[in-house]
């Protein structure tokens, strides 16, 4: 049965920053906020399947030097040791974690031990009990971890984008009331897992891929590439229709890919000419196997060309790629996400049926591969407190386009001033297991 479910999630990002920067400017500044520490989530739970779960604990900004917090923990139907362990590991019924110097989270794992059985009824309480001087222990210093799946019944969620570089791309998984916060550089080719042979490239950075007219890595040298340094940008002065041509569709849509669908029959898969955000411009080429994708690649002078084979995995999305790392853990699997808050690269009008290329901070995209959907509710047709499970009946909703949140959620930026927060909407989420949500945005 479906089941209506609700959830809040906070960004507070440009609040912190603004108070970081007054506080620098000026001695006379009123003092900062108490730096507070609380658990990520109040509640979460460990599937029959999974081994081990990671706890997070959060500060609200970084300290100059290390942070050990103390916790607490009470066990109810499971036994330390036996039955389950933590990293770190329990002395005198406490965990100490250490949050580093300038960082603002930590975490400790918890580990089911190998063969173990449970009803799913056991659970273990933590607490944060006492922390060190520069710091204030918050109200959500308690969480409570079931050994089961748990459907979360709404939460208040506080985004971690990584700072004032917006250095993290964030996956939410609203039934588990979990985010993951990933730093969004850290792959380049995406290779989609499902029926279809598509490449994506990385769209959280400003990544180009421009097809040349040969198949062969070894005959491409830089002077193939003389010209693309001023088209392949992210710029009000790029060339409408041009720039956006070597893009991902802003959609997520497979068929809008900048590198074409890879093709069986090897000859018709040409080079692409991949400039990431950082390092070297790469010369690519995808091959098709019967089970996944072949990639050629070198750096653009290079005539020793590396290969990797990548394995389609039917449990993600895509399966992701780094130049230098080879192939990399980004995304969870296609079922504990729903959203993603992320830096991305967007499209814009320039002039009537002129767009290009630019870069949007903040933009929040829908799992659409993994079978997630939203709808937008605006307030003067219903309010989000009076919204109920009958009223979902009368909506559309929206499972092709990533972008059906996107930046709707807020406005302005950039010449139009600073961004403000659109409170006069809400957003309604129907995940892949058919359970819906009810979703605000309270904060900037």
């Amino acid at each position: 049965m479906n089941v209506y479910k609700h959830m809040r999630i906070a960004l507070n990002l440009f609040i912190v920053f603004s108070l970081l920067v007054a506080a620098a400017a000026c001695n006379d500044d009123p003092p900062l906020p108490d730096n507070v520490v609380s658990f990520e989530a109040t509640t979460l739970g460990m599937e029959e399947t999974e081994t081990d779960l990671d706890v997070t604990i959060r500060i609200s900004r970084s300290l100059s030097q290390d942070a050990v917090v103390v916790i607490g923990l009470v066990t109810d139907g499971v036994a330390y040791g036996t039955e389950f362990t933590t990293d770190p590991a329990v002395v005198a019924d406490k965990i100490s974690v250490t949050i580093p110097s300038g960082s603002t989270e930590a975490s400790f794992t918890i580990s089911k031990v190998d063969g173990l059985v449970l009803d799913g009824d056991e659970e273990i309480i933590f607490t944060i009990e006492d922390a060190p001087a520069g710091l204030v222990i918050g109200t959500e210093n308690t969480t409570t971890v079931t050994f089961a799946e748990i459907i979360s019944e709404g939460a208040t969620m506080e985004v971690n984008g990584g700072g004032e570089n917006f250095t993290n791309k964030v996956f939410i998984d609203l039934s588990a009331n979990r985010q993951r916060a990933v730093n969004r550089k850290n792959w380049h080719l995406g290779f989609y897992t499902g029926d279809v042979y598509r490449v994506a490239i990385n769209s959280s950075t400003a990544m180009f891929a421009r097809p040349l007219d040969k198949n062969d890595l070894t005959a491409v040298t830089a002077a193939d590439t003389v010209g693309f340094a001023n088209e392949m940008i992210l710029s009000f002065s790029a060339t409408p229709n041009v720039s956006t041509a070597w893009i991902d569709a802003p959609s997520g849509a497979l068929s809008g890919t900048a590198i074409a669908a890879v093709s069986a029959t090897a000859s018709e898969n040409k080079v692409y000419i991949v400039k990431p955000e950082e390092g070297n411009w790469k010369k690519i080429r995808v091959l098709r196997t019967a089970t996944g994708y072949t990639v050629q690649y070198a750096d653009i002078a290079s005539t020793t060309i590396q290969e990797t084979s990548i394995e389609k995995d039917a449990s993600n999305n895509f399966q992701y790629f780094h130049f230098t790392q080879g192939e990399v853990s980004f995304e969870p699997i296609k079922d504990r996400w729903d959203i993603a808050w992320t830096y991305f690269i967007n499209t814009t009008p320039l002039g009537p049926g002129a767009l290009i290329p630019y870069g949007f901070q903040d933009i929040v995209l829908t799992n659409i591969h993994g079978g997630t959907e939203v709808v937008q509710v605006l307030e003067a047709d219903k309010t989000y407190d009076g919204f109920t499970a009958s009223d979902v009946a009368g909506l559309t909703f929206n499972g092709s386009d990533q972008l059906a949140i996107g930046a709707n959620w807020r406005t302005g930026g950039g010449p139009g001033g600073p961004p403000s927060l659109r409170t006069d909407r809400f957003y309604v989420i129907k995940d892949a297991a058919g359970n819906y949500y009810k979703l605000k945005f309270t904060d900037l």
